[in-house]
């Protein structure tokens, strides 16, 4: 038998005193053993444990839902207790197909089109009969506690509204610190007072046949341009971040680098990673390529980086991951270092791995299909809180996320939908200040836009192809927003007559970026 969560033991020490009271009034018949009392307790038990639908919705993930299903057959929650329903939107890479074979307890909903995120989760949520219905995507594993900590902490507090997981990416990260004998070019008359170590031109690893690049943590300045190709120089000491699987066996850092200097002198760099020397090479002004293999033993070093622990509201609406920084155009990730690691309300929940009370989708709606992908989740958030419900986040329930498997960040359809899906998000729930701030200036700055692809072209400047695919977005944007003005100010009005909680008095969560 599969051993019980805590709260589950709980609920049969309840239920044996709720037995033994109604023996003692005479309203059960009696237990004359132990092992009858047990039985029957556990039975009651089993009754007063919530009923939760997993829903996992899939487009073509093949290569994640293998994973992701075995995770969840693994799950200490009651089995007779949850269902499992994958919702599939056209995928053609025979995944339903594999789903089917390997996993049979698995319900399967086939859509007759891809319906997105929001509509097609909503299937199944609008059928669902459970208590709670948990959504996972396809490129997910959960941790075995993963349920048991969701709905103990939902059961805890009836105002909860959604319970959202902590997400880790899939792959660990192994830092690797470079050190350096710096110059400052201020030292030689130019006006550049930085301390500079050595140019980067390529940093990646290679595991198993795939290369993936490394991150710049700490210590590396902007990109930059040279007849040798884009670079980052490093200062003195500077962190590389190398993501690897949790179960790699061996992989292999690849650095390009060069270290000129105004003597041309040679310099010597070091590597370490966790405390322990990579090795020493010395560099001058010619290229060199730096292999260096990475064992099992300083791999299993690496550690776990944050995806998302809730999600934070920005000034200007747009959402963020909680342990996500963004220092100038680039973008980091924490470690995990135990620092979300406390239950706590969060503005609005990741619909990648995240509970929801059923009682609350009923109050306030599903997700909204006008959105397709890409800030349902923020949005329904938001429109649970003006209703009065909460959101917690949960660090205890565990996932590992891909992240991005279904589609790709920064191409056009990720940005179109990002950016349209925030300010319909905004022209729904927000004070009409705001919401025709940010529209008004998401406005003007495709206006400033066309006037500078006007100019690129004019000059044949080497930008114009970017800046025409960024009106190309810019506009189709707008042009959404305009068709869908009459439908959203409906539901602008239907939101305002029945909120709790006004949406002013909502704007406390908002952080700077």
């Amino acid at each position: 038998m599969k051993p019980r969560p805590e709260w589950w033991t709980c609920h049969i020490l309840t239920a044996r005193c709720q037995l033994e009271q109604r023996e003692l009034a005479g309203r059960s018949p009696r237990l004359h053993s132990g092992r009858q009392m047990v039985a029957a307790a556990e039975e009651y038990a089993s009754c007063t444990t919530p009923f939760v639908t997993v829903v996992i919705l899939n487009y073509n993930g093949l290569r994640f839902l293998d994973d992701c299903l075995e995770s969840i057959a693994r799950l200490d929650y009651p089995s007779d207790r949850y269902e499992v329903i994958l919702v599939d939107n056209v995928s053609r890479d025979g995944s339903v197909e594999a789903a089917e074979k390997r996993f049979p307890r698995v319900r399967i909903v086939r859509n007759s089109r891809n319906l997105g995120f929001a509509a097609g989760n909503n299937v199944a949520m609008r059928a669902s009969r459970a208590d709670y219905v948990a959504l996972l995507n396809n490129d997910t594993a959960v941790d075995r506690k993963w349920l048991s900590a969701l709905v103990e902490a939902a059961e805890q507090d009836p105002t909860v509204g959604i319970c959202t997981s902590k997400l880790l990416f899939r792959d660990n990260r192994l830092r690797v610190t470079l050190e350096t004998s710096p110059f400052r070019p201020s030292d030689s008359g130019s006006s550049d007072q930085r301390e500079l170590g050595v140019q980067l031109l390529g940093a990646q690893t290679v595991q198993g046949g795939e290369t993936r690049s490394a991150e710049f943590l700490e210590g590396f300045y902007g990109l930059e341009l040279s007849p040798r190709g884009a670079f980052r120089w490093s200062a003195a000491k500077a962190t590389l971040g190398l993501r690897v699987p949790p179960d790699a066996e061996r992989a292999t850092l690849r650095l390009t680098a060069v270290a000129p200097r105004p003597d041309s002198r040679a310099v010597p760099v070091v590597l370490k990673a966790a405390g322990e020397p990579l090795g020493r090479w010395e560099l001058d002004s010619a290229p060199r390529q730096i292999e260096i293999a990475l064992p099992w033993s300083l791999l299993q070093q690496a550690g776990p980086v944050i995806q998302n622990a809730g999600t934070l509201i920005l000034m200007d609406g747009s959402g963020r991951d909680r342990g996500t920084l963004v220092r100038g155009t680039d973008v980091y990730q924490e470690d995990d270092l135990k620092q979300y690691d406390r239950r706590e309300e969060v503005f609005a929940g990741c619909g990648a791995a995240a509970l929801f009370r059923k009682a609350m989708l009923e109050d306030v709606g599903l997700f909204d299909e006008d959105f397709f992908m890409y800030y349902e989740d923020m949005d329904l958030s938001w429109r649970a809180r003006r209703r009065g419900w909460r959101v917690l986040y949960v660090p205890e329930a565990v996932v590992r996320h891909v992240h991005a498997a279904s589609s790709v960040e920064w191409s056009t359809f990720f940005m179109y939908h990002v950016e349209r899906n925030r300010l319909l998000m905004l022209a729904k729930n927000a004070p009409l200040e705001l919401a025709g701030r940010e529209h008004l200036r998401y406005a003007v700055e495709a206006v400033l836009n066309s006037g500078r692809y006007a100019r690129s072209l004019a000059r044949r400047s080497p930008d114009r192809h970017t800046l025409r695919t960024r009106i190309g977005i810019q506009l189709r944007v707008l042009a959404s927003l305009a068709g869908q003005l009459p439908r959203t100010a409906a539901k602008r009005y239907h939101l305002r007559q029945r909120e709790v909680v006004p949406s002013s008095e909502l704007l406390h969560w908002m952080v700077r970026g």
